[in-house]
């Protein structure tokens, strides 16, 4: 009875088989790329009761996310690509390195995760806006950090956070897009008289 058993097995396994064979041979498909439709660059100004004024592209706008911190604390939020950038301003009331060594241990604190650190100066003395972009490369919570300073008196600094899981191929077109826009934001980038 069990030989009987097996033969069955056996027959039904090798039609199995033959079955498997006769399929057709599977085809790569070519590459395909995600397609992101990006907005016209097109901005606007920024003004608002803090010391500071710049301009923001058009497609996207301004929060104040947390209640907690201080007015001039702004959340520029890139709706369409789920994407913020959380800026903080501070008055310089010690050494401003102090504030620029905070700024480069928050790059660092990516170093784990990164596959390398773009650095580059940012300098108009005519305008006093003096500072440094860091690009961060590779899978991390924060692709694009920069502080402004006035070096006596004013210290801007923000960082752009994606509201996913980082993914710097994928995120990269997206990542270059933003990253113009925030040095277009450097580039009008003032200092303010304040009211109060």
């Amino acid at each position: 009875m069990t030989i009987k058993k097996n033969k069955l097995l056996y027959c039904i396994a090798f039609a199995f088989f033959l079955a498997g064979c006769n399929q057709q041979e599977s085809i790569p498909l070519p590459k395909s790329y995600l397609r992101i439709d990006f907005p016209e660059k097109s901005f606007h100004p920024y003004k608002s009761t803090c010391p500071f004024s710049f301009e923001i592209p058009d497609y996207c706008f301004t929060a104040e996310k947390f209640k907690h911190l201080p007015t001039c604390y702004k959340t520029l939020i890139f709706s369409g690509f789920k994407a913020e950038l959380l800026c903080s301003y501070k008055q310089v009331d010690s050494s401003v390195f102090s504030m620029i060594e905070q700024i480069r241990s928050n790059v660092d604190a990516h170093n784990f995760r990164a596959q390398g650190v773009i650095e580059k100066t940012w300098i108009n003395a005519e305008k006093k806006v003096y500072g440094n972009t860091f690009e961060i490369t590779g899978n991390v919570a924060c692709n694009y950090i920069f502080y402004l300073t006035d070096s006596t008196n004013h210290f801007f600094s923000a960082e752009l956070l994606f509201l996913a899981k980082p993914n710097y191929d994928s995120l990269q077109p997206v990542i270059k897009f933003i990253e113009s826009d925030l040095r277009h934001l450097i580039q009008t980038f003032n200092w303010e008289e304040t009211s109060s």
